[in-house]
């Protein structure tokens, strides 16, 4: 009997779980079905509200799912293309009658990222209708943006934070040195500092002099970008930044006057009196947010395929470290990105592949197998042209070395050519506490790299020698590819990072422009510059993944806490930093990985 009633209760138990599983399964069906076919109805005139919420990105970053993510909120990101886009249909609809720009809560932002943006609002205005910027406060990359608009109005008692480009890093060597652990760096190269902060205790001249450089040229790009935008002369920019007491002297301590007098704002204005200046343009508008207005003229949650039957220019992009396998996006996995070029490869339509990068580098193998993938399209037939964002870095740079053409912007952040190794080890420290290791081992590589063992001269040395070989192979690489000696590669290697407009002077890449401009190179290399149209190749995923990356590239994140004071920011990078450690995954703890964080 109790064996019939155990048998009679597992059986509604899994009777229960399967009606449970069912309902859930037709749950989401129903929503996704709902989410594919809502169109939310527009006003009959719009004014677009660019309400850029989070970080620029061209990748958006699945966040954890699970108990973190309720204790630690992912950031909000915006999607740059999708700006663009509604952009773009907003300028050609005759509803839209002029844009709103409000950038307060833009967090960080690649200088390229904004020039991509300053175009597609710039394409707007030959539209004829009026954009408009109003803000309390504008941080460094929001100002560059609102600078686009034919009418920048800032609060009465605003701030503008313009304070130039800078490169500042925590040495941690000392508080190394006072816990007793050791770390040992293996790295080829002279300028590569992605492991400085933790054998130095301040930059190095090589260093200093090669972030100065890339630097300079950087604000160049903005200072000038500036000029065409507001008429600021750069040399007067500069000399108001580099004399900023002086100067607000001049104006008793008004900061506005000061914006105003140097022709930074148009105004100084409350929020309603600049959305009065608006409606004097515009008329009885309503405003909607650029993502609800995308939603509402049938941008849908899931990719478009393309109009043409063949003729593709396969577009791949990869934002992220370079890490080993099957990544999600916002990394750059070697599996993943070795599928996407094998769909590209097998596929006939697709003609030519535009490969964009925004990456820091990462894994020496990872890279390596996704240059080796680029080289296989490449002895098929089919061209490949690598478009640079903001950064493509070291292993990004070991990538893009196949490319029958490197396109990068003037900011873009590139070279960084060298590799290092990290071994770390807390043995001293271990033995203050009186823990001491001990063993034995059938050679002398057995329990070699341990956190709690000294290493062996002998390991030490074949490390050293095996990241200085991997060297070698990236410098051989880059001058297989730029059709350089390898002496000419060397002199532009060693780690030394370059921006764009430096790289294409040096040979490093060949043109300066976009990932349209790009598209138009990879159609002229496969001859199919009158007839052609880009389609995104994506790797294989389920229907939920496919789901949760467009509601998170669609709709509302949730945001992170704002970062309002010094301790905050500190403690982020930390946690920033670790967690970017922790990805690391290469096999034999090889890294093509440039250790350059902008801060703006």
């Amino acid at each position: 009997m109790r064996i019939f009633f155990s048998k009679l209760m597992r059986g509604i138990e899994g009777t229960r779980t399967v009606l449970l599983n069912l309902f859930f399964l037709l749950f989401v069906g129903f929503f996704v079905f709902t989410l594919m076919n809502v169109q939310p109805s527009l006003p009959d005139k719009i004014v677009l509200q660019l309400n850029l919420n989070g970080a620029l990105v061209e990748q958006v970053k699945r966040p954890e799912i699970g108990l973190s993510s309720l204790t630690s909120p992912a950031a909000q990101q915006v999607k740059v293309h999708a700006v663009v886009t509604a952009l773009k249909r907003a300028a050609k609809d005759d509803a839209v009658v002029g844009v709103r720009l409000d950038l307060q809560h833009l967090t960080t932002a690649a200088l390229p990222h904004l020039q991509a943006l300053k175009k597609a609002i710039e394409a707007f205005k030959e539209s004829g209708k009026p954009v408009m910027a109003y803000a309390d406060n504008w941080s460094q990359a929001q100002y560059y943006l609102a600078a686009t608009a034919d009418e920048v109005y800032l609060h009465p008692m605003g701030m503008i934070e313009l304070n130039g480009y800078g490169l500042y890093r925590n040495y941690v060597k000392e508080a190394l040195d006072k816990l007793e652990i050791e770390v040992h760096v293996f790295r080829a190269g002279k300028y590569k500092s992605a492991a400085a902060p933790l054998i130095h205790t301040a930059m190095n001249a090589e260093e200093r002099q090669a972030n100065q450089a890339w630097l300079n040229t950087l604000w160049g790009v903005y200072t000038d970008d500036l000029f065409d935008m507001r008429g600021i002369e750069p040399e007067r920019l500069q000399y108001v930044l580099d004399h900023s007491g002086e100067v607000v002297e001049k104006f008793g301590g008004d900061i506005g006057q000061l914006f105003l007098a140097e022709h930074w704002v148009d105004g100084l204005l409350y929020a309603e009196q600049a959305d009065a200046k608006l409606i004097v343009k515009t008329g009885d508008a309503e405003l909607v947010g650029y993502q609800a207005y995308l939603l509402a003229t049938g941008s849908g949650l899931f990719p478009a395929q393309p109009q043409a039957e063949d003729n593709w220019i396969g577009v791949v992009m990869g934002s992220g470290q370079i890490l080993n396998g099957e990544q999600p996006a916002g990394s750059i996995g070697s599996d993943t990105m070795v599928e996407q070029l094998q769909i590209a490869l097998e596929d006939e339509r697709v003609k030519a592949v535009v490969l964009r990068l925004n990456t820091p580098g990462g894994s020496a193998l990872a890279s390596e197998s996704i240059r080796h993938a680029v080289e296989v399209l490449r002895q098929h037939g089919k061209p490949v042209v690598v478009s640079m964002g903001s950064m493509a870095a070291s292993g990004g740079y070991w990538i893009a070395s196949a490319a029958d053409e490197i396109w990068a912007s003037p900011a873009t952040i590139t070279g960084s050519i060298g590799v290092f190794g990290i071994v770390p080890n807390i043995h001293k420290s271990l033995q203050k506490l009186g823990i001491q290791t001990d063993g034995v081992g059938t050679s002398n590589l057995a329990g070699g790299i341990r956190l709690d063992k000294a290493l062996s001269p002998e390991l030490a040395d074949s490390i050293q020698r095996s990241v200085q070989h991997i060297y070698q192979q990236f410098i051989q690489h880059v001058a297989n590819g730029r059709g350089m000696s390898l002496a000419e590669v060397e002199q532009l290697a060693q780690g030394r990072v370059w921006s764009g407009q430096d790289a294409l002077e040096l040979g490093l890449v060949d043109a300066l422009g976009d990932i349209d401009d790009a598209i138009i190179a990879a159609a002229r290399l496969a001859k199919i510059e009158k007839n052609h149209e880009p389609i995104e190749i994506l790797p294989e995923t389920s229907p939920f993944e496919l789901l949760l990356d467009n509601l998170l590239s669609e709709a509302a994140t949730v945001v992170a806490p704002t970062q309002t004071n010094a301790l905050d920011s500190l403690l982020f990078t930390i946690k920033h930093r670790l967690s970017q450690v922790m990805l690391w995954n290469d096999p034999r703890g090889v890294y093509a990985l440039s250790g350059v964080e902008l801060v703006q």
